[in-house]
């Protein structure tokens, strides 16, 4: 079932340190109960609101198609009467009295008991102010926390002091080399650069190897992507830059995939055992370009799941220097009369599960490409499960 943009979410209220605190929690169409589902929080920005929020980054279509319980907390106002989130804990020097890291715990705990709920899976994205929350709850409360994905946020530079108590998380962020609110170089004596934060993320995370990646976009601007690798070849944390951005929440297409499902595919991965941070390579599939284009010497992927399995094709071993396509056809006659009418690089056979590479443009045939990988069972694959980098 598609979760509708009208469909009414209620509000439930929780007291915490004899306040009533306000949060609208979005189950997937899915739950039973039966499974245990993962959690994401989604914080608003300063003066902004819970609803707003759930409007501005909605993510109850993705949240129906991969199960996992949402929320969206509402911050409380300050003596000016502007809503916030206070990412630190209560002292006598801080900005903000409200202790927000409190009552996320409290509310995470009332979910776990209400709910069926996979508390190795807590994840928590944010805009702004509630970027700066994630950032909060990732680095105060790194054992109840398995991912973030802040958004035209920063960290507080006083993280940066302290390592030594602080779990690994992994941490997808979004930030515009523009954006003069919260600035890719920080605000000095107050919050990080994304550089140092990235970096100190990294640290935690013993994600030493690095790579940079760049993305066009249609409107002619790039994005760049800074990933911090472990030794296994695992990403613990992968680092947006939008050129020309300012201070919003992306409009981004990426392999056809914008902000929120590049976010949600990177949080998927993590999980946390014994305050360890795993990440899973069981959904995400690598495909490279063989030695031999026959049926015998390339992949053959088995249990292949269109719902949470990802296709990564490295472009550039294909000598692929722009945008790449794909497209699917019902069998071989349709993928062939597919590739003598368009210029895709990538065609899928929906009867026999073989996926081929046209190295020969609109002209017949495959030129050297052909076949690279055979998925058992022919299982649906669409542009959403592939992921090309």
């Amino acid at each position: 079932m598609k979760s509708s943009m009208n469909e009414i979410v209620p509000l439930r209220r929780l007291t915490h340190d004899n306040v009533k605190r306000e949060y609208f929690l979005y189950l997937p169409s899915s739950y039973s109960g039966k499974n245990e589902s993962p959690i994401v929080l989604n914080f608003h920005g300063f003066g902004g609101t819970a609803a707003g929020q759930l409007y501005y980054s909605d993510w109850r279509e993705l949240s129906d198609k991969f199960g996992f319980i949402l929320i969206y907390p509402q911050g409380l106002e300050l003596q000016q009467g502007e809503s916030h989130w206070n990412p630190d804990p209560i002292s006598s020097d801080g900005k903000s009295t409200s202790n927000d890291l409190g009552f996320i715990r409290k509310l995470l705990k009332k979910i776990s008991i209400k709910y069926s709920v996979d508390a190795s899976r807590t994840y928590a994205t944010g805009y702004s102010n509630g970027a700066g929350m994630a950032y909060g709850l990732a680095h105060h409360e790194s054992e109840l926390i398995a991912g973030i994905a802040p958004v035209s946020g920063l960290m507080s530079d006083q993280n940066l002091l302290t390592r030594q108590a602080v779990l690994p998380v992994g941490v997808i962020s979004f930030n515009g080399d523009q954006d003069w609110v919260r600035p890719v170089s920080g605000i000095e004596g107050y919050l990080a650069s994304t550089f140092d934060t990235s970096l100190y993320w990294a640290q935690v995370n013993n994600s030493s190897r690095t790579q940079l990646k760049q993305f066009e976009q249609s409107s002619g601007d790039h994005v760049e992507r800074t990933s911090y690798f472990r030794d296994d070849g695992s990403a613990a944390i992968e680092q947006y830059i939008i050129n020309r951005g300012g201070h919003e929440w992306f409009d981004l297409n990426i392999a056809g995939k914008d902000l929120n499902h590049l976010a949600w595919d990177f949080l998927s991965k993590l999980s946390k055992e014994k305050g360890d941070l795993i990440i899973s390579h069981d959904n995400l599939f690598d495909i490279h370009i063989p030695d031999s284009f026959t049926r015998r010497v390339v992949d053959k992927i088995t249990n292949f799941n269109p719902s949470t399995n990802t296709l990564e094709i490295d472009v550039d071993s294909f000598n692929i220097e722009r945008s790449a396509t794909f497209t699917s056809g019902k069998d071989t006659k349709s993928v062939k009369k597919k590739l003598a009418k368009y210029d895709f690089d990538f065609l899928y056979n929906e009867k026999n599960g073989g996926l081929y590479f046209n190295e020969n443009g609109a002209d017949n045939g495959f030129g050297d490409g052909g076949i690279i990988a055979i998925l058992k069972g022919a299982p649906e694959l669409t542009a959403e499960n592939i992921d090309f980098v």
